[in-house]
Formats: C-alpha cells, structure tokens, sequence
C-alpha cells in the first residue's frame, strides 16, 4: 500500500510540474519535477524508494528509449552516424580515461577502478533531459539529431565501462583486451536481439490480423509490453538490454509505413497512448531523482572529514572537465559539419551544455559496491555519490540558463487564423439553417449548437460577455414588457404576476446595477402606475394554474420573437442562437432523434467547412501552414464524431 501511495504522489508531483511550468516558462520542467522530488522525499515516505540499476533501467528506460527509436528519424540518424558515434563511443571512453585520472587526483584515497566507474557513470548523457531541455529552444535540425542519436547509444558504451571497472573494483583483476572485445560482443549482440524482436513483433501483429483480431487495443497492449520483454531477453543473454530496445524500436517502426485507414487509426492510437506513457515515466525519473537528493545532502552536510566547500569545488572540477572534454572534441571536429568551413564557438558551446547528465548517471553511481576485493568497507563511495549528484544538478542548471543564450527561442507554434475560422463556422451554420425542415430540425440544431461553442471559443471574450450582458439584459425587459401588457389587456392580474415581475426587477438590478431597476423605482413605475389592474376576484388554484402556464408561454413567444427580430451585425450570430435554443420547444423529437441522423448532417457540416477552407487557401487569405493545421484540427473532429451524442 505504501508502494502504491508513493507512487501516486510521485505521478501526482508530475502533473504539478506541468502546472508550474505555465507560470515560470524560463525554467524547464525537469528541473521543476527534480525540486518537487526533493520536497516530497522530505515531507514524506518517498525517500524510501531505493533505485536498483537494472529495475530502473527495465522500468524507464526500456520504454522510454523503444518510443525514442520508434519516432527517432532514421534516414537524420544514418545520415550523421559518424556524429553520432563519435559522441557516443569514442567521446566516452575519452571521458571515461581522462575523467578517471582527475577523479583520482581529487579523491586520492578512492581505488582507481572506483575513480574510473564515477567517470564511466558520468559519461553518457541523458536521453529524457536532453528531449526535455531541446524543446525549449530551437535547435538546428542536423545539430538535433546527432544529440537523439548520442543520447540513445551512448547509455550502451557508458554502461559496459561501468561494468567493468565495477568487476575491477570488486575483483581487483582487469584486462583492457577482454574489456574491447566483451563490448564489441555485448553490443553486437544487444543490437541482434533487437533486430530479432523488432521482426518477430511485427510477424506476431500480421499472424494476429491473419486470424482476424482486428484489435487495436490488443496491439497497442502488446506494443507497451515488447520492450520489457526484449530487455529482459537482452539482459538473460548478457547482452545490452539498452541497444536492445532502441534497435527493437527502430526495426518495430515499420508496422506503420503503410497508408491504409487501419494502419492510420492504430498509428493515431499509438502515439497518443505513448505520449501519455512517455511523458509520466519522462516526469517519474526527475522526480526519483529528486527523491535521492535529501539523503545524499544529509551526508555531505553531516560527514566532518569533508568541507562542504571542498566537495562544491570537487563537483565544479568534475563538471568542467567533463564539458571541457565534451567542448575540444566537438571542437576539433569543427562541429561534424566537415573541416572547410569557419569554426563556429557558439556552436560547439550549445553541444556542449546539451550534455545533460540525468538519473541513469545516479543508477550507476548508486549501485557502486560497499565492499572492496580485499574485503575493506569503501569509505569513499557517499563521496562519489554526492559528487555525481552534483554534478548532474549543475549540468541541469547550466543547461536551463544557458541554451536559451545559445540557440534560437523556438518560435510559438502556428495556429489557424481565428477571424477566418470564425467566419468559416458561420458560415457553416448559416447553411445548415437553410436545409432546416421539420423532420430534421432537431439533429440540425444540435448540429449548429456544436458550431456555435466552437465560434465562442475562438471569439473575443472580454467583446463575447459584453454582448452577453447586453442580450440577457434585453431578454429579461423582454419578459417584464410583456407581462406588464397582459395585465393592461386583462388576461392576467397584477397581484398574480406580482411576484414574477419583482423576480424580474431584481435580476435587471443585479445585472446592470442602473437606477431605474432599483426597488424604489420598481414600485414607483409598477404599482403606481398599474395599480388600477389590481384584482379582486378570487381565482381557483387549476385556475392560477393555467395562467402562469398562459404567462410563461407568452413570455417565451415574445422572446423567441424579439430575438428573431435582432439584428446580426449588433449581436453575434451564435449568441442569439443560444437564447433561441434556449427559448424554443424541446420537442420530444430532439431528444429521440436518431444517432445515423445527427451523424449525417455532422458529416455535412464538416464537408462544408473542408470546402470553405478550400476556397479560403484558394483566395490566398490561408497560407499552406494554416490550411495543414485547420486540416488536421478538422481530422480529430472527424474521427471523435463517435462520442458527440
């Protein structure tokens, strides 16, 4: 139970962060979700959480990097291979090397397989902060997916080096000629499996189809579950689980090449049940980040042999070495953009901050042994934590204030033309009204409803109530008008009808706050002047009645009849069309018509409004960007028309 409310609070601090972020735009939501982690591991149990490297990496990463393989392009990615491996492998044994050395320089008591694990932990660069921090900014496309395809490989080549000089630490024997070769074999053989499974995935989607299960929901279920299952194969065979997942997404991809309505519906139901997986696990690492960070505070504060300020300087050392290294290499390599053009600085400085480190950096660190080969406790190992932590905060930090100082704001995304898509609706309505008949007034109606919420959302507001106000206060005189000229013809008497008209007064009152409906004008105007309708004849109460019904229905009339009367250009169309679906009957037909026939004038609706569109990009008013987005808008309408009712 304690399990399952932690993790609650921990989706629950995801969904806050998103919130946040709305208000403080400047600052990205991991590092948002990491404080929030940070929060709630002190306010409650949640500290408790110890993360094991392999339950993590089954648990997020395997999902996270297969739905990163799936989207990631494949033609960008082959076409900057030689980018992308220079920073995922070479890159990182460079790090891991000389990343090493300073480590032990700064901690000369720690074992040298230990020093050389923390640099093999901080290498790879973390593929969810490098997605989260990229789309605050704009990136250059060529520059962007390098860093995809860094981010997806170099978890493999930091992982197996972490490996390794772990076994060092705890065997105290290592051969630099079996480490090469073990990693050539243990990648070679993630990347095999992948292959394998990413095929035999899309054999099992075609063998379930050849039996007719057209269910997409089975797919996506089995879609959600194959990268666990490839990582374990993976990890059984003591190969890289990581390569694994990324190799089987990138081969599982091609279940959605073809263009078939099928294959577009399970496509659209795809991406929009990973978009919600990827961006709950995406928030659950920051914030299980966030959660380790109070316990390793509480060392580094509470440990007397170490200086608070020297392990700051240590964490500060380590970050630039790590960036430095990062910073020459894509320097001497001019970027990857070929060595004949100018050196860009600013650009190898925006590589460089990108190298975010994230939560399988902390993994790695985490699961550093306690017990040396010669059977000693190492003391040093809270040490190597609290830096790697810091280091991750302070890659974080830096790459929140600096990437926007480095790269183009990404520019707001495009949206349609309200005042032409206001006028499209309209203009949508107004046809409908004419194909209006007795038998298919109710569908049609509900029909112009629909239209007429979508015309308020796109309308000016503040201008929207304004009129609202004016129009509600008209209905309301309406009312009162009327009544007043029942009880002069007679038909009704002033004390029966008193109490409505008070009712009315009072709401004009509270509406306009205008004198002439206060209470002294309201018996000023009513009583004295009608006060020679009053009755004195005794009505029955069937009697009584029968004329409130009488009152109610000619107040409706007149309404219906003033409001017809209005004209358009004073009063926006679908206002008035709201108090006159108010007003109107709700005939028994509204609520009985059948769902074939709302349907067919939905569909009727929607081809009107593709065509006007059509017309509206013909004239030139609508560029192509508006058209491609008014289109897709129009798409998503189109397949929900199943849940409008």
């Amino acid at each position: 139970m304690q399990l399952f409310e932690g993790i609650l609070v921990m989706l629950s601090m995801v969904l806050i962060s998103n919130i946040i972020s709305r208000f403080f735009p400047n600052i990205a939501i991991p590092l948002i979700q990491v404080v929030l982690g940070f929060g709630v591991a002190l306010l409650s149990f949640v500290h408790s959480f110890e993360l094991e490297s392999e339950l993590f990496m089954l648990v997020f990463l395997a999902p996270l990097l297969f739905n990163e393989g799936q989207m990631v392009d494949k033609k960008a990615l082959w076409k900057e291979k030689k980018a992308v491996l220079t920073l995922s492998i070479l890159l990182v044994f460079i790090t891991v090397g000389i990343l090493g050395y300073v480590i032990h320089l700064l901690v000369p008591l720690a074992p040298w397989a230990a020093c050389f694990a923390l640099s093999a932990a901080l290498a790879p660069t973390d593929a969810v902060a490098v997605g989260a921090l990229a789309e605050k900014v704009k990136i250059p496309h060529r520059m962007l997916h390098t860093l995809e395809g860094e981010s997806l490989i170099n978890d493999a080549s930091g992982l197996v080096s972490f490996q390794f000089a772990s076994a060092a630490l705890l065997t105290g024997v290592f051969s630099l000629v079996d480490a090469e070769v073990s990693f050539v074999l243990i990648s070679l053989g993630g990347v095999l499996i992948g292959v394998v499974s990413g095929l035999l995935g899309l054999w099992f989607i075609r063998w379930m189809k050849s039996l007719g299960i057209e269910n997409n929901v089975s797919y996506i279920l089995f879609e959600l579950l194959l990268p666990f299952i490839v990582f374990l194969v993976a990890e059984t065979l003591d190969v890289n689980g990581i390569l694994a997942v990324v190799s089987a997404g990138l081969i599982y991809s091609w279940n959605y090449k073809k263009i078939n309505p099928e294959v577009a519906q399970l496509n659209i139901l795809s991406k929009s049940t990973w978009s919600i997986f990827s961006f709950s696990l995406n928030g659950l690492v920051f914030v299980l980040l966030g959660t380790q960070l109070p316990e390793l505070a509480h060392y580094v504060w509470k440990n007397n042999q170490i200086n608070n300020w020297t392990i700051l300087g240590y964490v500060l050392i380590v970050t630039t070495v790590l960036l430095g290294i990062r910073f020459l290499c894509v320097l001497i390599c001019n970027n990857f953009d070929g060595f004949k053009g100018k050196r860009d600085i600013k650009k190898s400085l925006l590589y460089t901050v990108s190298g975010v480190r994230g939560t399988i950096t902390l993994v790695s660190a985490l699961s550093l042994p306690t017990v040396l080969s010669t059977g000693e406790t190492f003391i040093e190992r809270e040490l190597l934590i609290s830096i790697a932590a810091g280091v991750i905060i302070v890659t974080l930090l830096l790459a929140n204030f600096a990437m926007p100082l480095l790269a183009d704001k990404k520019e707001e995304s495009i949206e349609t033309n309200t005042e032409i898509e206001v006028q499209i609706l309209r203009r949508v309505t107004e046809q409908l009204k004419r194909k209006q008949t007795e038998q298919n007034t109710p569908a049609i109606r509900k029909v112009i409803q629909l239209y007429n919420e979508r015309i308020v959302s796109l309308v000016n507001h503040d201008e929207f109530s304004e009129k609202n106000k004016e129009l509600m206060e008209l209905v309301l005189v309406w009312q009162l008008k009327d009544t007043l000229e029942l009880v002069e013809s007679g038909e009704v008497s002033l004390q029966m009808v008193f109490r409505r008209l008070e009712v009315l007064d009072r709401r004009l009152f509270r509406l306009t706050h205008k004198p002439e409906y206060s209470k002294n004008s309201f018996y000023k105007n009513i009583i004295g002047t009608h006060l020679k309708f009053l009755g004195t004849r005794l009505t029955s109460f069937d009697r009584k009645k029968e004329l409130k019904i009488k009152l109610k229905e000619s107040n409706r009339n007149y309404v219906i009849g003033m409001l017809n009367q209005l004209d358009t250009t004073e009063f926006p169309p679908e206002l008035i069309d709201f108090y006159l679906t108010r007003y109107e009957d709700r005939d028994q037909t509204l609520i009985d018509m059948s769902e074939d026939t709302l349907d067919e004038w939905l569909d009727y609706a929607i081809q009107l409004e593709r065509d006007y569109i059509q017309k509206e990009f013909e004239k030139g008013k609508m560029n192509r960007q508006e058209l491609t987005i008014y289109r897709e808008n129009l798409s998503a309408i189109e397949s929900s028309i199943q849940f409008i009712a």
